[in-house]
């Protein structure tokens, strides 16, 4: 169940992940900063955005629905600060309680907000298939080890959130060991 929530959070990473000007890079027509205005996206403070990173998951949005024409906006940053400490930040802003989940068992209909555990090798090799078609050719033979994450479902006005330390990061084909945040609009 556990690498079940952590693919289905990698997918749902790549779904969320373009625009409808796909071969255009976001520096291009918009910045990170106006993006993060116009779509009410909370950026936990001093969080450095990920272009390379986010240009991509908004590639494999055209991979996962090759019928679309566009995708909700999207935005992937990354912090020092704790999991923790980036995660009562969202809960703050969110009004949201967080429920801890170390098993990833939700018996029920899941929280608005959880912490979820996971495993970098096997999320790599679940979204293997969707890499090749997009021509990625990161080596996930170093994607190893545990992560924590959280997930704070969307409010009318505000973007899903998913955190996730460390992460892979398959621009540079390392294991970083700082805090994820993914911002879907949706």
């Amino acid at each position: 169940m556990n690498r079940s929530l952590a693919v289905l959070g990698l997918i749902v990473l790549l779904l969320a992940a373009c625009r409808k000007e796909k071969s255009q890079p976001l520096s291009q027509y918009e910045s990170a900063e106006v993006q993060a205005r116009a779509f009410n996206f909370q950026i936990y403070p001093g969080a450095r955005f990920l272009e390379r990173q986010t240009e991509m998951l908004r590639q494999a949005h055209f991979v996962l629905q090759p019928a679309a024409t566009e995708a909700p906006p999207m935005a992937l940053y990354d912090t020092d600060a704790p999991l923790e400490k980036v995660a009562e930040f969202y809960a703050q802003k969110y009004g949201y309680q967080i429920a801890q989940n170390q098993a990833n068992d939700f018996k029920s209909v899941k929280p608005s907000a959880y912490y979820f555990v996971g495993d970098l090798a096997a999320s790599g090799n679940e979204i293997k298939p969707i890499l090749e078609k997009m021509k990625v050719t990161a080596d996930l033979t170093r994607s190893t080890g545990a992560f924590r994450g959280a997930y704070f479902a969307p409010q009318v006005h505000l973007p899903r959130v998913s955190l996730q330390r460390p992460y892979f990061d398959l621009v540079e084909s390392k294991v970083v060991d700082r805090t994820q945040v993914v911002l879907v609009k949706e």
